[in-house]
């Protein structure tokens, strides 16, 4: 590899299981050799990992449904937006019913 260069990216994620929210930062090496192949190394910690995009589980409760979000969102809204509790009305709950499976 000749050429090439460095960059710093931070990823936000978020568990679809336990909605769970962090973000991991890595350093991505940009590389291109002589012929004009262009290849990306990510590492973390030094270590060359997987691309965020590839075999992410949640640190909290394990599951592998994670989807990411747009560059720069941690930056704009720490937390993200919980939707508030829907007030449920006597009309609202007389609509739905619980009925035994039929046998």
């Amino acid at each position: 590899m000749h050429e090439g260069y460095d960059a710093r990216e931070t990823w936000p994620f978020e568990c679809q299981c336990c909605w769970h929210v962090w973000q991991e930062e890595y350093l991505v090496r940009h590389l291109t050799d002589s012929h004009g192949n262009e290849v990306e190394v990510w590492m973390r910690s030094g270590v060359a990992v997987q691309p965020p995009t590839s075999d992410r589980s949640c640190p909290k409760c394990g599951a592998v449904q994670i989807t990411t979000f747009p560059a720069g969102y941690m930056a704009r809204d720490q937390e993200p937006p919980v939707p508030a509790p829907r007030e449920v009305t006597k009309e609202t709950a007389l609509k739905f019913t619980w009925r035994a499976a039929i046998t």
